[in-house]
């Protein structure tokens, strides 16, 4: 469940789906180590599962997120073009990081 803008550095709590940018993550074959994956996902280890992540307006406006399931969300400069690569609004990823859009 979403709580909070997955920038760190931000305390902007998730009250609805308003402002900011929502990103979408499927993964396959979820196992240990599930950086930023629920518990609850690594624990039942399903074939397949969605995580969700949300920056909030004024982080949404400055980053992007990319993630990577061995080392989870990573926030990147909406402007370094090499870290965007894969990355949009709405993202799936699969283990092997390979993005769908």
């Amino acid at each position: 469940m979403i709580s909070h803008c997955a920038n760190p550095d931000c305390t902007q709590p998730f009250h609805y789906l308003r402002g900011g940018r929502l990103y979408r993550f499927d993964i396959t074959s979820p196992t240990t180590p599930c950086a930023d994956v629920p518990n609850a996902i690594c624990n039942l280890k399903p074939s397949h599962a969605t995580v969700f992540f949300w920056l909030c307006g004024q982080c949404s406006s400055k980053y992007s997120l990319g993630f990577n399931f061995h080392d989870g969300i990573r926030i990147v400069p909406s402007t370094d073009r090499t870290a965007k690569l894969g990355t949009a609004p709405v993202i799936a990823v699969d283990n092997s990081a390979s993005h769908l859009h």
